[in-house]
């Protein structure tokens, strides 16, 4: 087993630069192969780590499955849109994205595996930059200044986060010396014996300045612009993938907060980001008129849930929330992929311009429209469930208020979604070519929907192991 952490790694990578070295035909197969093949490592690796095999812990597991999911879906979807997106561009356009989107691949893989913050502020950093370049290759002014936006506002608020790094760094010299190594295991084995002012100082920065990443409201605006103005697969990636991996760091540091000062503070603080990203995810959603915009607020409504679910501090609450990352990586890859299907077919993303999808696209259609309303919280879909363990965990506190609210901007956003997305998918379809073939775009989706539909269904027993031992080590203190 200990080749396939290496294996993770060197697969997106070679076939990033293997992307960039040949005609994109051969790309496009490369990168659909490294995503399955990585999507295998990591699935084998966490089977491993549930069963007690490998020196990787539960909590790099646990993240490493949303990566995984949505780098073997956009593996496969990317092999058909370069070639329904070749139209206006040429071959080096297509080799350059093929590379970026492996390169971006490799360093979502790298961030939950590092055991060093510095390192792995560097790799979210890293991710900024490969972002950035993918969203500006649609090539229009809105990609551009979506691009330059990104990179600002999320290079500043990574200013915060490397400053809570610093700080956190500085709360362990007295006890460890100046020059220590500034690992987990490190800081955690020395929790008692940190500055209790600068961790709690440490974990305020690194909130703000990760949760710029991870799309918390208020440091959210990148976000938008960046999902509608990129490529299809680019927002798959960062909304599936990307949102948990900024989300892994500020857990790895919330397990440090907690063992050197308590609970309280991460949990309020958790709370007034969860609950505001809520309010602004559902009404900013009501509003949108376009697709793609439409399911980036709904990316941030999905990760004031999970700062909810964690600020409850419930056993219950927090498997909720860690099982909502990975159903939420499956569900919003699979909407961005039905979304990109649709606006490729009726050559628009505006929502009152798609009617008939189901009728037009009965295969993409039909799996956008069961995406949104998984999306939206219906049962049997695992987005269901895992909600319904925060809700349930967060009743079972004395913290039932913040739980009503929840509650009620559930329904608002529920209400919201559910009209705009029956509306593009029923009606009478316009005059635009009807009818799909099962091809390998369509694949992509299923495989979401086999996970989507699954983790409703049932939680296997591996990934319930998982779940228990990562909010452990961030909850409960077990190393």
């Amino acid at each position: 087993m200990s080749i396939l952490p290496f294996a993770m790694v060197a697969i997106p990578a070679s076939a990033g630069v293997a992307s960039l070295l040949l005609p994109s035909r051969v790309g496009r197969v490369l990168t659909a192969i490294a995503g399955v093949a990585t999507a295998i490592c990591i699935l084998l690796v966490a089977w491993a780590t549930a069963h007690g095999q490998g020196r990787t812990d539960a909590l790099s597991a646990l993240f490493l499955l949303p990566v995984g999911i949505v780098y073997g879906t956009v593996g496969l979807y990317t092999y058909w849109y370069v070639r329904a997106e070749s139209t206006g561009h040429d071959e080096r356009h297509q080799r350059e994205f093929l590379a970026l989107t492996n390169a971006f691949a490799c360093a979502e893989v790298i961030i939950p595996m590092l055991i060093n913050l510095p390192g792995a502020w560097v790799a979210l950093e890293g991710t900024t930059l490969i972002a950035a370049l993918l969203v500006r290759m649609q090539g229009t002014d809105a990609a551009l200044e979506a691009a330059w936006k990104y990179i600002l506002i999320a290079s500043c608020g990574l200013a915060f986060g490397l400053l809570g790094v610093v700080i956190l760094y500085a709360s362990a010299v007295h006890a460890l010396g100046p020059s220590y190594a500034p690992t987990w295991s490190v800081y955690l084995a020395a929790a008692h014996r940190l500055d209790p002012n600068s961790v709690r100082l440490a974990f305020v920065f690194s909130l703000v300045g990760f949760g710029t990443k991870m799309g918390l409201a208020p440091m959210h605006t990148w976000l938008p612009d960046a999902h509608g103005a990129g490529p299809t697969t680019t927002s798959a990636m960062l909304s599936g993938a990307l949102l948990s991996d900024a989300l892994y760091i500020i857990l790895r540091i919330t397990s440090i907060t907690r063992a050197a000062v308590g609970p309280q503070l991460p949990e309020h603080i958790f709370f007034i980001v969860g609950l505001l990203s809520l309010f602004l995810g559902a009404f900013f959603l009501l509003r949108q008129r376009d697709t793609k915009r439409m399911l980036a607020y709904s990316s941030i409504e999905h990760m004031g849930l999970i700062a909810c679910g964690l600020g409850f501090g419930a056993p219950l609450a927090i498997a909720g929330a860690l099982l909502h990352v990975i159903n939420h990586a499956a569900t919003k890859s699979m909407a961005f992929y039905g979304a990109g299907r649709i606006a490729h077919r009726y050559r628009t993303r505006e929502i009152d311009q798609v009617q008939g999808a189901v009728t037009v696209l009965p295969i993409s259609g039909t799996l956008f429209v069961i995406a949104a309303l998984a999306l939206a919280g219906l049962p049997p879909f695992g987005i269901f469930r895992s909600e319904l363990m925060i809700l349930a965990g967060g009743l079972g506190t004395s913290r039932w208020v913040p739980a009503v609210i929840m509650i009620a901007l559930l329904v608002v956003s529920f209400a919201g979604l559910v009209r705009l997305v029956t509306g593009m998918g029923a009606g009478d379809a316009p005059a635009v070519p009807h009818g799909e073939r099962f091809g390998i775009a369509s694949l992509a989706m299923v495989c979401g929907l086999v996970v989507v539909v699954g983790l409703g269904l049932f939680v296997p027993a591996s990934l319930g192991t998982l779940l228990t031992r990562a909010a452990d080590l961030v909850f409960g203190g077990a190393s």
